[in-house]
């Protein structure tokens, strides 16, 4: 289960802590890891400071931006400090750590990291399915990325243990989540659907921008699977078709 979660670090500004990521990420397990335009990325620098985890720094997979990041992924989880209404819902790491992994087990784990100095910016974790904080004393509460990845891969590593004694056995095959790529052209279509009924005449689509980011928060905590993806499909044609008619 470990090999389908990745850690993704947004535009890392120091190759040395990508190193230390690295070596954080194999100490519990975990072993892909994606690099979002990370800054004047060198990679013997990175390579110093992942000791046994050069292979993690080796295979690192390279993106432009976020979203192609987490193209291929069924879930995401962005870690931050700052909490606000606007980011809403949070969630402690402990007390989604093991949600986290079973959302592993029926398809993919992202977790992601910003940069070192200001994390992630409220669009990058209004991308991500679930926001996670971990709770640490107010006055230094501010962890480095190294310790940030750390705490959070190893409570997955953790939980994937307990996880692994208890849960109970499915058959998934063709019944896993769909990725973040999949979902995306029925969300365009529920998004063209809204406009169709007239949510683009209210405060020039701000309202119908919200419902849409609320649809995919909710089914991304929840996850869908293709024939969820297909029924949703459905019901927009329908609405599509009786406006037409």
């Amino acid at each position: 289960m470990l090999d389908k979660i990745s850690v993704i670090l947004v535009e890392t500004q120091g190759s040395l802590n990508i190193g230390m990521v690295a070596r954080a990420m194999k100490n519990c397990g975990i072993m892909r890891l994606k690099l979002v335009a990370p800054v004047n990325f060198n990679k013997k620098e990175a390579l110093h400071m992942a000791c046994f985890a050069k292979d993690t720094v080796e295979k690192a997979e390279f993106y432009d931006t976020l979203e192609d990041a987490l193209s291929d992924e069924t879930c995401s989880a962005a870690l931050t400090r700052r909490v606000s209404k606007t980011r809403a819902p949070f969630y402690e790491l402990k007390k989604i750590g093991l949600k986290l992994v079973q959302r592993a087990e029926e398809g993919s784990l992202a977790l992601v990291f910003g940069r070192e100095t200001d994390g992630l910016t409220n669009e990058e974790i209004c991308q991500c399915d679930y926001r996670v904080s971990i709770p640490t004393y107010e006055p230094h509460g501010s962890l480095n990325l190294a310790q940030a990845v750390l705490l959070t891969c190893y409570e997955i590593f953790m939980r994937a243990g307990h996880a692994k004694i208890t849960r109970h056995v499915k058959k998934l095959d063709a019944d896993e989540f769909v990725t973040q790529k999949e979902m995306r052209p029925m969300l365009t279509r529920m998004d063209e659907t809204l406009n169709l009924i007239g949510y683009d005449d209210r405060d020039g689509g701000d309202l119908r921008r919200k419902i849409l980011l609320a649809f995919k928060d909710i089914v991304g905590r929840g996850g869908l699977r293709k024939k969820d993806v297909n029924m949703f499909d459905g019901i927009w044609a329908q609405i599509r078709e009786s406006i037409r008619a």
